[in-house]
């Protein structure tokens, strides 16, 4: 049997970590000025000259630890930051990162696989200094090689990913992108974790803190990216993981409308069941009662989480027992102003002629995540016990009803028949299910309902290539944010010499040229919306082999169309429908096999197992009075995330109670029936009699005494009728009186799906 950990570990958290060194000549004497008059504010940066012939790559000025938003501390914890305007007086050295925001930094054992220990180790360096004075921003700026500046550059805003509770902007260098795309390029800190995502689902603690913090940062960007040389009207957003699923937030939320014109979700989806906290008020309380705070009236424990350490709060996002690995405790909620509602309703129901651009992609093995460190899962694959413990534990946290059924339906689904009993092949299929579930089928769902409908493109690309230098064990393939070093550029940084951008790294030409393709894609999409075009696929460029890309035209996105399939040994958009079947097999059978036979079942009409999104209430005195939480509190480890309260023994009472009361009368109308069939046939039998004595005797005739026979049996089906209606009758145009149902005939019709149940079905959170 296997036995998931219990909490999902971020392995991924870190995928790259960009070290700009030395073959990259840096000198300490660029200065930007933040406004038009001498005295105005200025910042001093750092440039970048790229030691290369190439034309391709120019030199680049960073500008590191600049301060967006004013800091989030003491009574500012826990609410929106507020822009912060360049307020400092004469020149800012800009020549280093801001420190990274709270979080708890992880640690490894010797147990733990070598590869989690190498990607852990490279983000040492960028958490030494962690404060809640952390919104700080990073900018790339590429310049004319005769030192002159480049006007109106497309802005790529990077959003780095991390589970909602680790990561930093600073781990991600975008010194060779900005070089080689001539985009400027920012990363940039926002809060995580308690810090970023308290939520107590009233105006005491709304939640997401972190998202307002991004919207802060595209705040800054759009109002003091021209002075670095960037187009405000042309701002891409993108990001990977829960950046991913970020971007895809900031697409839906009316804050953030008009502060970007184009997304990139790299692996992520607001659809996805990790996106969303759904009970914000348990955990909140599960958390105060860790740090003995009261939680008796919601304003009084959120201004005693004020008042702890940040430590001490920092240390309480990894102690505080987390729903399921399936989900995060402190994520993003609906709170009726950054995402006013459901993402899955926000999604189908309100991107009509938004006029985004937008591109979505996945890799091989993005849910690889889900099976590292589990038990029975290694080199020699999975054995059929393990694989059928790991779907139940699955199957029993994701999914709140006919979990039996559905059980068996993803084992068969994902049991290669040719040979089931390859454990080898096994772990391969035990992979796919998490890759499929929580990341593909959100994308392609996501992508289904809003290109019909956007304003601008959509393109959607898989990516299948595994590197010289990979994140987890060969046999693993392409894991999540595998095309993010691709897309930075390292392996064109290692490639000028002396250790560049990956000091453990061992890029080939092959992973040079990805490399090169994936940069041109990207930063054609940033610039235009489409990823084609104005830059043509280079043939030769530090790699000196041919481009897989050249001539490829990737088509914007429809279901019969095609993606950009990017593999180990080629490139191809002549591809359609993604792993089509296993898309269909969670969008349209798990919900059909989900769906409840009767009413003891809970009735969802998708396959997730949390309830709908709640709205949040506005501050009043009965939300700063006791409380009761609506759910169970998340104090067991591994159980399945909090449900509705409707007891199923009440409702299987009340079944039962109907069946009982229906088979009584049902008796007794039996007894009543049999015994009017005897009294029948006891008074044939008689009429025969009497008949045959009537005809010898000369008395009445036969026909007449069968009328009479007749009529007397009428009379007592009619008392019958009577007997069995419940309720009053009405008139007719005859005279006569017709039944109407009772309504307390204790009789129930069948629920309707599209009436009864609407008002649950319409909020049912899909993925």
């Amino acid at each position: 049997m296997a036995y998931l950990p219990d909490k999902l570990g971020h392995p991924f958290v870190v995928l790259l970590s960009i070290l700009c060194t030395a073959p990259l000549v840096q000198t300490r004497d660029p200065v930007v000025r933040i406004g038009g008059g001498e005295d105005s504010p200025s910042l001093r940066g750092i440039k970048v000259d790229l030691d290369n012939s190439d034309k391709e790559l120019v030199p680049v000025e960073k500008y590191l630890g600049i301060p967006y938003a004013e800091p989030p501390t003491g009574v500012y914890r826990f609410k929106q930051a507020k822009l912060q305007a360049p307020n400092w007086d004469g020149a800012r050295n800009a020549t280093s990162f801001g420190p990274a925001c709270m979080q708890a930094v992880r640690k490894t054992t010797m147990t733990t696989p070598s590869w989690t220990r190498q990607q852990v180790a490279s983000m040492q360096p960028y958490l030494q200094t962690l404060n809640e004075d952390c919104l700080y921003l990073n900018i790339y700026r590429p310049i004319n090689k005769d030192g002159t500046e480049m006007r109106n550059r497309t802005v790529m805003v990077f959003i780095h990913g991390g589970w909602w509770s680790s990561g930093t902007g600073s781990m991600y260098n975008g010194t060779i992108l900005a070089s080689y795309g001539k985009v400027i390029v920012v990363t940039f800190n926002y809060r995580l974790g308690i810090f970023g995502f308290l939520s107590t689902e009233d105006g005491n603690a709304r939640g997401n803190y972190g998202l307002w913090d991004q919207i802060r940062a595209l705040e800054w960007v759009n109002s003091y990216i021209s002075f670095f040389g960037g187009d405000p009207h042309n701002i891409v957003i993108f990001g990977s993981g829960t950046g991913a699923a970020s971007v895809h937030l900031l697409m839906l939320s009316p804050k953030a409308r008009n502060k970007f014109r184009r997304g990139i979700s790299m692996s992520g989806s607001a659809l996805a069941t990790w996106a969303m906290s759904r009970n914000g008020r348990a955990y909140a309380t599960a958390a105060a009662k860790q740090v003995n705070c009261d939680n008796s009236n919601t304003k009084i424990m959120v201004d005693c989480l004020r008042g702890k350490s940040a430590d001490v709060l920092a240390n309480i996002s990894t102690s505080i027992v987390e729903p399921s690995r399936y989900y995060f405790a402190f994520a993003p909620v609906v709170d009726l102003f950054v995402i006013p509602s459901d993402p899955t309703r926000l999604t189908t129901k309100n991107m009509s002629n938004l006029p985004y651009d937008y591109m979505v992609g996945v890799t091989e093995s993005d849910g690889f995540m889900y099976v590292d460190g589990v038990k029975g899962v290694g080199d020699d694959g999975i054995n059929k016990d393990d694989f059928e413990g790991l779907v139940d534990n699955f199957v029993q946290q994701v999914f709140q009803s006919r979990q039996p059924e559905i059980k068996d339906a993803v084992t068969f689904s994902y049991t290669d028949w040719s040979d089931r009993n390859n454990d080898i092949k096994r772990r391969k299929s035990t992979v796919a299910l998490f890759t499929d579930y929580f990341f593909v089928q959100p994308a392609v769902t996501t992508l289904n309902a809003i290109a019909p409908v956007l304003k601008g493109n959509t393109f959607f690309y898989a990516f299948l290539y595994r590197g010289e230098v990979g994140f987890g064990p060969e046999w693993a393939a392409a894991v999540h944010g595998e095309e993010l070093p691709f897309i930075f550029g390292a392996p064109v940084g290692a490639k000028l010499g002396r250790g560049a951008l990956y000091s453990f790294s061992n890029f080939t030409d092959q992973d040079n040229m990805y490399s090169v393709a994936l940069m041109t894609y990207w930063t054609n999409f940033a610039k235009t919306g489409n990823p084609n075009e104005p830059e043509e696929q280079t043939q030769y460029f530090m790699h000196q082999m041919e481009n897989k890309f050249k001539e490829k035209i990737w088509p914007t996105y429809s279901p019969d169309f095609g993606y950009l399939y990017v593999g180990k040994n080629t490139a191809k958009t002549d591809r359609k429908y993604y792993r089509a079947a296993k898309v269909a097999f969670w969008v349209d059978w798990v919900p059909h096999i989900a769906e409840p036979r009767n009413d003891t079942d809970i009735r969802v009409n998708h396959v997730i197992a949390y309830p709908p999104m709640k709205c949040p209430v506005l501050p009043t005195s009965a939300t700063e009075a006791a409380w009761t939480p609506k759910y169970p509190m998340p104090e067991i480890v591994n159980v399945r995330p909090p449900q509705r309260q409707e007891s199923n023994s009440s409702k299987l009472s009340f079944t039962i109670s109907v069946g009982i009361v229906l088979f009584v009368v049902n008796l007794i109308v039996f007894s009543m029936w049999l015994k009017w069939k005897k009294k029948m046939k006891k008074e044939e039998k008689a009429s025969k009699a009497l008949a045959s004595s009537a005809a010898a005797n000369g008395q009445p005739r036969l026909q007449e005494i069968e009328e009479a026979v007749i009529e007397e049996r009428t009379t007592n089906e009619e008392s019958t009728e009577a007997l069995l209606e419940p309720g009053p009758r009405r008139q007719t145009d005859q005279g006569e009186r017709e039944p109407t149902p009772s309504p307390d005939s204790g009789i129930k019709t069948p629920l309707n799906s599209s009436n009864d149940i609407s008002g649950i079905t319409e909020d049912a959170v899909r993925l």
